[in-house]
């Protein structure tokens, strides 16, 4: 839904936090060009760590619209996608129409937990998560990635944890939900049998797009709210106050979130850590 909202609002083909090199102003008109550095990025760990694009099969997880799969079809890579979203799969379906790869890629409209191991055991030579990985269960995810990867397979994670700040009840905790603790998934890592080839801490590079958003929420989207529950009040006073008391929960609780001004970067940074991480089976 976030990424729906997010086309429709910016139309920003896909939904990432960016990428920002340092000494950069963030800016809403730079949030492109940081999406950009982002996916580049992340192809250049792939890169990294895999061979020869024609000879490396990828598994992308929560494919989102299909932008980074198809930028890895183009550059050679053989890549199937995994979407839970039929939304989202009929606008990968019409990006990979534009793919100039004679690879034909299998998307699988599933969560991937529910994903069939026997189409694809031990076949991938990458599992990759680009701001999928928090939505996954590790229970689940460890033992099936093993199902699926080659012997010598790597996992590739570009996502945020949460830090040990979380839940201390200070000003903004609980701002910014999602994300797995980091210190249950090293826990999980060395349970499940994995080893940390690559583990970048990249926050810095990742957190100002939250100023950036924060200051459209509070300098610009608010003031629209306010101005837009004002004239409803004037010209249906009473139908705005029993709506509103319905909602008043929920209200309250988006007010926190998104308006309340904790929405910044400085408490995602106290609250979230953005990590590049490379995992191969033990």
């Amino acid at each position: 839904m976030g990424l729906v909202v997010a086309q429709q609002l910016t139309g920003i083909d896909d939904l990432h936090y960016g990428f920002w090199e340092e000494g950069v102003e963030p800016t809403v008109t730079g949030i492109i060009a940081a999406q950009k550095r982002y996916t580049a990025q992340l192809i250049d760990t792939i890169k990294q760590y895999s061979g020869e694009p024609a000879a490396t099969r990828i598994l992308d997880v929560g494919c989102g619209t299909g932008l980074i799969l198809r930028e890895l079809l183009d550059q050679g890579y053989a890549v199937d996608g995994v979407i839970p979203a039929a939304y989202l799969k009929k606008q990968v379906d019409t990006r990979l129409e534009q793919s100039k790869s004679d690879y034909q890629p299998r998307i699988y409209e599933c969560n991937f937990e529910d994903f069939p191991p026997r189409d694809c055991a031990n076949q991938y030579d990458i599992i990759l998560y680009s701001e999928s990985y928090q939505y996954i269960s590790m229970a689940a995810g460890f033992p099936l990635m093993k199902k699926l990867l080659k012997p010598d397979g790597k996992v590739v994670i570009c996502d945020f944890f949460k830090t040990e700040h979380a839940g201390d009840g200070g000003p903004g905790d609980g701002s910014f939900g999602g994300g797995f603790a980091l210190s249950e998934f090293y826990e999980q890592v060395e349970k499940h049998g994995y080893r940390i080839l690559l583990d970048n801490d990249i926050t810095r590079n990742i957190s100002p797009t939250i100023a950036v958003v924060d200051e459209m929420l509070m300098q610009r989207i608010y003031p629209a709210v306010q101005t837009l529950n004002a004239f409803m009040e004037t010209r249906h006073p009473n139908w705005t106050r029993l709506l509103t008391w319905i909602l008043r929960k929920r209200l309250a609780k988006m007010k926190f979130k998104y308006f309340s001004g904790y929405r910044s970067q400085a408490v995602f940074e106290r609250y979230k850590t953005y990590h590049r991480i490379v995992l191969e089976m033990v």
